[in-house]
């Protein structure tokens, strides 16, 4: 996957014009806006990526499909940013820390993400159109899943490699990992547990969970 920045530091991926672009970061900023997606309109994402209602049409055949392409962009924009983290030249403690560092400066401005997950499990009523729009890029060879499943399973084989935790199954580590980040993200939300847990105390909570049911 070919990626750079443009001069405005959009990211772009290669194939896909600057105005396409333009157009997700419009979406992505309206949901940062708390835009319900469903009332989104096609003038709206237009008027804020100044440009022309009718150029949406040169590039999308829908509404939704801009905005479901729009929330698969914010997602890979964080994948990527995960993937440098993972790929820095750092042991297993390190980079899971480092992981924590991220989640926490950048879960304010994951909203799209965040729609796009809820739209998975069944947690966002959207429109079948919508939801039609999300098979199709399940479907295809851009979906991240196996993306972020690769990433997943490299770090984890470091952990071992490490001696950190026990070999185990792919499929058992993956979800160990989810568990103890999505567990990290809870305790942001909730500001550490009301205040029953430090910064530091929720981090180290984080870890040495992984490592402890790894070790099971």
């Amino acid at each position: 996957m070919d990626i750079k920045t443009n001069g405005n530091g959009l990211l772009m991926f290669e194939g896909i014009a600057e105005k396409e672009m333009l157009m997700y970061k419009a979406v992505i900023e309206m949901i940062q806006e708390n835009y319900d997606i469903n009332s989104i309109k096609v003038s709206d994402i237009t008027g804020r990526a100044g440009i022309g209602k009718g150029t949406a049409y040169e590039y999308f055949g829908s509404k939704e499909e801009i905005i479901v392409k729009a929330l698969f962009y914010d997602t890979y924009v964080h994948i990527l940013n995960v993937e440098k983290i993972m790929k820095q030249n750092k042991n297993f403690k390190e980079k899971y820390y480092l992981l924590m560092d991220y989640l926490e400066e950048k879960l304010p401005n994951t909203k799209a993400t965040g729609n796009l997950i809820k739209i998975f499990m069944g947690n966002y009523e959207v429109k079948d159109n919508f939801r039609i729009e999300v098979e199709k890029i399940q479907q295809s060879t851009t979906c991240p899943i196996s993306h972020v499943e690769g990433m997943i399973d490299d770090f984890m084989l470091q952990g071992y490699e490490e001696g950190i935790f026990n070999q185990g199954k792919k499929v058992m580590r993956r979800s160990v990992f989810a568990t103890q980040v999505t567990g990290y993200i809870y305790c942001i939300i909730n500001h550490y547990y009301a205040g029953e847990f430090t910064r530091e105390e929720a981090r180290d909570f984080s870890y040495q969970g992984l490592i402890k049911l790894l070790n099971v």
